[in-house]
């Protein structure tokens, strides 16, 4: 090392030579900064992924009792086969059954949740039919939602906040770029409800059994394949889908033996009634009944990208009058807002502590020229960090702006030592070029 210096060839006196390019790479280090620092995406914490998966399932109209005999143990027994699983921990509701895996950390989260959903399919068949697809995931802080607001109407019904939230809120928002899922909850869902009346039934000689079957087979579309013929292949399809009550009290049974068999209808023995769903979840806002929206967005998504371009989609759906006029919109959660204000306040904290040592070094070093190179490598050296993070995925988020405020101390440390030496070994030389008779009279 010390050849290198005193050949001339270290890093500050290449540095020093070729000042014309030391400037140059220094300001294409401030335009590539200010470029990526636009680019990063802003967060308010990284990006963390735990070493837990959750199993998602809906079990509506099944008891808890019921569900943990006929679903929530065989799903524990299934996923505890999982490769590295150290602990399932299960809790089972009215109508939802939930299962943590817990992992050791520093596995491969990625492949732990494919053998969890392998699993998960190998007990499928014991599982009961009525099941819905279930949820299985990977524990993440961005899978929390990033905004949601509530809708409350002085005029329309519960059911009509909850239809207009599913059919046109949610179908918009779902397409604004960034957005993984909209999720309403609160309010009431239509539904058509069949009460069958047992000794009626009993009394036809029809089947509760059979009725049920009748009902799920009947209650669908099925493709007819295509019509050939003619310059045109048509693609067909037979509608069974039950388009409303009165088509349900319609439904003809055949009752008695096969030579003469009588038709009963399914009126003759249940009360059809097209209301809504029972009402097990209740959102409010200030006392009025209300339907809540969540958005939740992509693991890579910016948030306050994203919660922006939610909000511009709000506005125009609001110019374009889909929103109903006695329907107001009101913002319970807005994570964007809470980021940019976290964000303000270490920004503000860095700035702060650089005016500061800037003032310090002025007043200790005394010399203006020396506090401005010191002054200068501050912001140098957070564009270079800010490239590096751009390069290796990084977000501006609480975490990171803490550790560029926490740099520029150690920037400003770190210049002033270098400077006294500079200073130091410049004094030195001067005073050795006046002791040879080299030097000039100061």
């Amino acid at each position: 090392m010390a050849n290198l210096k005193q050949s001339g060839t270290s890093i500050s006196a290449l540095a020093i030579r070729q000042h014309i390019g030391t400037l140059m790479l220094t300001l294409a280090a401030v335009v590539v900064g200010f470029f990526c620092l636009t680019r990063l995406p802003v967060d308010l914490l990284p990006s963390i992924t735990y070493p837990r998966i959750a199993v998602r399932l809906e079990a509506v109209g099944i008891s808890p009792e019921v569900a943990v005999d006929e679903i929530t143990r065989p799903v524990e027994e299934a996923m505890a086969t999982t490769d590295g699983v150290e602990q399932v921990v299960s809790q089972t509701r009215e109508g939802r059954v939930r299962v943590d895996l817990y992992f050791q950390p520093g596995g491969d989260i990625d492949q732990a949740l494919n053998d969890a959903t392998a699993a998960f399919n190998r007990v499928r068949s014991q599982l009961p039919d009525t099941l819905p697809s279930p949820r299985i995931h990977k524990y993440e802080p961005s899978q929390l939602p990033v905004y949601e607001f509530a809708l409350t109407s002085s005029e329309l019904q519960d059911v009509d906040l909850r239809v207009f939230a599913d059919e046109e809120l949610a179908r918009e928002l779902t397409v604004v770029p960034g957005v993984a899922s909209v999720e309403v909850s609160g309010g009431v869902r239509e539904e058509v409800q069949v009460n069958m009346d047992l000794n009626r039934l009993q009394a036809l000689g029809v089947g509760l059994t059979d009725v049920l079957e009748e009902l799920r087979d009947r209650n669908q579309d099925t493709s007819g394949g295509r019509l050939q013929g003619g310059e045109s292949e048509p693609l067909t399809r037979t509608k069974g889908r039950f388009q409303s009550a009165e088509e349900l009290k319609n439904l003809a049974f055949e009752v008695g033996e096969t030579p003469l068999p009588q038709q009963v209808y399914l009126r003759e023995f249940a009360e059809v009634v097209d209301g809504t769903e029972d009402k097990r979840v209740l959102v409010s806002l200030n006392g009025q009944p209300a339907v809540k929206v969540s958005v939740r967005k992509q693991a890579e998504a910016n948030t306050v990208a994203v919660v922006d371009a939610v909000k511009a989609r709000l506005a125009q759906l609001q110019e374009s009058r889909i929103f109903p006029d006695d329907l107001t919109l009101t913002v319970t959660l807005d994570e964007s807002q809470f980021i940019r204000n976290a964000i303000q306040n270490v920004t503000l904290a860095g700035l702060t502590g650089a005016i500061l040592a800037a003032i310090s070094v002025l007043l200790f070093l005394g010399s203006l020229r020396q506090t401005l190179i010191i002054v200068l490598a501050i912001p140098l050296a957070s564009l270079t960090a800010i490239i590096l993070m751009a390069l290796f995925g990084l977000s501006l988020n609480i975490f990171s702006l803490g550790g560029l405020a926490l740099g520029v101390g150690i920037v400003v440390d770190s210049s002033i030592v270098m400077l006294e030496n500079i200073v130091n070994r410049f004094e030195a030389v001067r005073h050795t070029g006046n002791g040879n008779g080299n030097g000039k009279e100061g």
